[in-house]
């Protein structure tokens, strides 16, 4: 594997991680990785009744910049203002590109987005403020999460669900 699919796969399983450690604190399962694939991206298997879930994971940045400050490749000092609307805007997009990406797999089992907001401006509550302007596109993913880093846990755990 090459440097940046090392780390694409490293940034996915770590997002997995944080979605089954959330999902069995939360509601009681066993979920654990059963595979690290593409199309999607990951398999969970709930270990007490062994249903699968294929998820899909993606992030939800500001700009390629905000992207590449995140990931320490910024030659920037600082980023420029932001605003929730334009974060909506990019969401939006992001949840109409990965439905349209989603009507290629195969899959026998149940499919899931799984989007982890690595915004350090915005949180869990300015989503929830402009919840009603989040367009959920028709597709196969019968769940979509939003995650949140939850600052007073210092953990990928707070969870939303947009379906």
């Amino acid at each position: 594997m090459s440097d940046l699919l090392d780390e694409k796969w490293l940034i996915e399983e770590s997002a997995a991680l944080a979605l089954v450690e959330t999902l069995n604190l939360q509601q009681g399962t066993n979920y654990e990785i059963l595979k690290h694939a593409d199309r999607p991206d990951i398999v969970i298997e709930n270990k007490l009744d062994g249903t699968l879930l294929g998820v899909e994971v993606t992030h939800l940045f500001y700009d390629s910049e905000e992207a590449r400050l995140v990931f320490g490749r910024s030659r920037e000092q600082g980023h420029p203002p932001e605003y929730i609307e334009e974060y909506i805007r990019r969401l939006n997009a992001l949840l109409q590109q990965k439905s349209e990406k989603a009507k290629g797999y195969n899959h026998e089992y149940p499919l899931a987005l799984l989007i982890r907001v690595v915004s350090p401006v915005f949180h869990m509550y300015d989503f929830k403020a402009y919840a009603s302007r989040i367009v959920v596109p028709p597709s196969d993913f019968q769940i979509i999460w939003l995650l949140f880093y939850d600052f007073r846990k210092r953990r990928w755990t707070l969870l939303e669900q947009l379906r």
